[in-house]
């Protein structure tokens, strides 16, 4: 079996907070091979952010492996991770305030390649490499000599994908990167996304709540709840055979037009969402799950139910 191009084995990252240790992530395993796209889904604060800055490096993991080509980038010093970050960028959610204003267009995006190659790089060979990437995202040449708060937020976006795409990496997080746009300029900026994997052989960790827009792009799904996953399967078997009471319930969620299907079971989550200050062991969601019991309460990890198909719900499989 081919190497995945990155994987995590046991990843954690935890926040030293004033009454105790905050876990943002908690021993995530995945794996993403080359050319494909993980859609990593769950509610706002259950760790997807945190998960892709611990994944490049942008945030310290407190444990844990991120392996890139088969290699420990946590073991990397800064010239090394210098190297790995040609490899890995990150499209960020709000365009705008990740763009610096008092920078042109095209020093923004000539900006990750003069910081990767410093003075050794021509000024003719850095303006067709940029004016060449503003091409494939969609940018014209005029706007090269505009500011960020002369564009829309769909082009700043674009800014934002051109930045990531320049340096030619191989594996870009992009994290909530149509959360902030209207749909048509959300449809516009995915369909970009694909057709610069497939021109690129480009792999990406695809960040959103969105279910609608991760099944359109993903190839893989992992749900994310308080820190943990709860389970992990290709889009088609998780959207048709969802498992953990959880994923029902954001499945259920999502608005329908078909009026065959208004009347579906819908799993509706009711409770007290736990505290992520140092847990008690077992699943996170047995405060609002229907169906938990003392079991729940100990030790849960993912368990394949299924080929290629796994969940953390002792009552699935």
């Amino acid at each position: 079996m081919a190497t995945p191009l990155v994987e995590t084995v046991g990843l954690n990252k935890f926040f030293k907070m004033p009454n105790g240790m905050l876990h943002a992530v908690e021993d995530i395993n995945l794996k993403i091979s080359a050319h494909s796209t993980l859609g990593v889904v769950g509610e706002s604060g259950c760790g997807k952010s945190t998960l892709g800055r611990t994944l490049l490096r942008l945030t310290p993991a407190t444990s844990g492996k991120v392996l890139f080509e088969g290699e420990d980038i946590l073991q990397y010093g800064k010239a090394a991770m210098k190297r790995v970050h040609r490899d890995m960028q990150m499209i960020f959610q709000d365009p705008y305030s990740s763009l610096d204003p008092r920078m042109t267009i095209y020093d923004l995006i000539a900006e990750p390649v003069r910081e990767l190659y410093g003075h050794s790089l021509r000024r003719t060979e850095l303006d067709e490499r940029v004016h060449h990437i503003m091409e494939l995202c969609g940018l014209p040449r005029r706007y090269a000599g505009c500011y960020p708060h002369e564009l829309d937020g769909g082009r700043r976006q674009r800014v934002g994908l051109a930045r990531a795409m320049v340096v030619e990496p191989k594996f870009i997080v992009c994290d909530e990167p149509v959360s902030a746009l209207d749909v048509s300029i959300q449809a516009q900026i995915l369909n970009l996304l694909m057709d610069l994997q497939q021109q690129r052989g480009l792999s990406y960790m695809f960040i959103t709540h969105d279910l609608c827009v991760v099944r359109h792009i993903s190839d893989e799904i992992m749900v994310m709840y308080m820190g943990q996953a709860v389970e992990y399967a290709c889009k088609d078997e998780l959207f048709r055979n969802p498992q953990h009471p959880y994923t029902r319930a954001l499945l259920s969620a999502i608005p329908t037009t078909n009026l065959s299907r208004r009347n579906r079971e819908r799993h509706m989550l009711k409770g007290e969402v736990s505290s992520p200050i140092d847990p008690a062991p077992g699943c996170r969601f047995v405060p609002r799950c229907p169906y938990a019991s003392e079991k729940c309460k100990a030790e849960c990890r993912l368990r394949e139910t299924a080929p290629g198909h796994y969940v953390a719900c002792h009552l699935c499989g």
